[in-house]
């Protein structure tokens, strides 16, 4: 994709009547949209076709008194990949966390490390982020009752964001 065929991709804040290509894009890697509602997705678009879907969570640990945002997913259509359609959807989503953190403020209680559990890892590394020594069931509910915790193909990666809270923030 040349730099002008990616200029053509919108990034956006997907609308109720995409839920069908969300599934769809979701359902071609095996993905799960967890109840989270299509309204907190964003989406990639060129020419009128959803090529893409992305979307964040905030969370709080399940052991440790703070809260996270996690990137919950990131899927481009097969023949979208490797386009840079999903840096786009990541850059959008850091975007909107680091504008939800500095409205936060002062608050000690949301730290500004990004987490993503992933079984696309060199995807997330080439963007900065790096592979996180953690236990899985301190942070996530979800990964406490899995059955499969033992053999979870997931790596967790973490993005600390570099900008300073100031008290103006």
């Amino acid at each position: 994709m040349t730099r002008n065929e990616k200029e053509t991709v919108i990034v956006r804040p997907a609308n109720e009547s995409e839920t069908t290509p969300i599934d769809i894009i979701l359902s071609t890697y095996f993905l799960d949209r967890d109840d989270i509602p299509y309204e907190e997705f964003y989406v990639a678009e060129k020419d009128g076709k959803i090529i893409g879907c992305a979307v964040f969570e905030k969370l709080k640990s399940q052991k440790e008194d703070f809260w996270f945002y996690e990137i919950h997913t990131i899927a481009i259509l097969p023949s979208y990949k490797g386009k840079g359609i999903g840096k786009l959807l990541l850059n959008r989503l850091i975007s909107i966390i680091e504008k939800e953190i500095e409205t936060a403020g002062l608050d000690e209680t949301i730290t500004r490390t990004i987490y993503t559990r992933t079984t696309a890892p060199n995807f997330f590394i080439h963007e900065g982020f790096e592979k996180a020594e953690i236990e899985k069931t301190d942070y996530w509910e979800e990964c406490v009752s899995c059955n499969n915790i033992e053999i979870c193909s997931q790596t967790v990666l973490t993005k600390t964001l570099n900008f300073e809270k100031t008290e103006e923030n």
